[in-house]
């Protein structure tokens, strides 16, 4: 990261951009954002390549907002999430970078200014594209009613079977210890198909997915089903939306084998 690459910007709360970052971290252990004029994005894979996330806040959000020219920011996401997290209350919140290999985060209260430096590191690019895929249907829930499906999963599988059908949204968990069927109907959710949808996925991801999103918040889940040249399911899409942030994850499903 070379030098000369400078930028300066301000959020009035901080806990703004802490519920970002810790959207981000359950999946994203480095992560390289880009900051340009129009905002902050960030496109990486986890590190066992089943899930990728696509973030971007708008620069509306920041009650300053000076960048200088485009930046890639590489950081330890946790390290990041951690010095964050130590914000106090309704602080307010710059981040400042010079190009020399460390990022300022500053915490500014009625009574005190708390100063903090982190090292950049080198990350390889992310994902330069969406996905293109075919979805065959997209059911739209509110993010409470999700975590709460993915906790009843949890009793009894680390897996899940998401179907849809027409207005109808359907949950399956299998184990040794049990199963579990979750039913809801049109009213509930919105279920939108093309064709009856199905994949399994890990209980595990979806649960780091949806913890960003706001219980009072619409999720949507997005399904593909196979193809005639394809036999395999396609990822599974979840999108939310926070203030002028937005999240977009696409999440491999489990292939099942004999």
């Amino acid at each position: 990261m070379s030098g000369g690459r400078i930028f300066e910007i301000e959020i009035t709360d901080a806990r703004v951009w802490k519920k970002c970052v810790d959207a981000l971290v359950n999946l994203v252990k480095e992560g390289a954002f880009e900051i340009d004029k129009e905002g902050i994005t960030l496109r990486a894979i986890d590190p066992s390549q089943i899930a990728m996330v696509i973030f971007s806040m708008g620069k509306n959000e920041f009650s300053k907002y000076n960048v200088d020219q485009k930046t890639r920011l590489g950081v330890n996401m946790e390290t990041l999430a951690k010095t964050i997290g130590r914000v106090r209350g309704k602080e307010k919140m710059s981040m400042k970078f010079d190009g020399k290999g460390r990022l300022n985060i500053t915490f500014s209260g009625e009574k005190n200014k708390r100063s903090f430096n982190i090292s950049t590191i080198d990350v390889a690019p992310g994902p330069s594209k969406d996905l293109q895929i075919d979805y065959t249907a997209t059911i739209k829930i509110k993010g409470g009613v999700f975590k709460e499906i993915l906790k009843d999963a949890a009793l009894v599988s680390p897996h899940v079977l998401l179907v849809a059908d027409e207005n109808r949204f359907r949950v399956e968990a299998n184990g040794d210890g049990g199963d579990v069927q979750l039913d809801y109907d049109k009213g509930e959710v919105d279920v939108q198909v093309k064709r009856t949808t199905s994949a399994v996925f890990s209980q595990e991801y979806l649960d780091d997915i949806a913890k960003g999103c706001d219980d009072d918040a619409e999720l949507t889940l997005d399904l593909g089903a196979p193809n005639v040249n394809d036999k395999r399911p396609k990822p599974l899409r979840v999108q939310y939306a926070f203030g002028n942030a937005s999240f977009t994850y696409y999440l491999a499903p489990r292939i099942e084998t004999d």
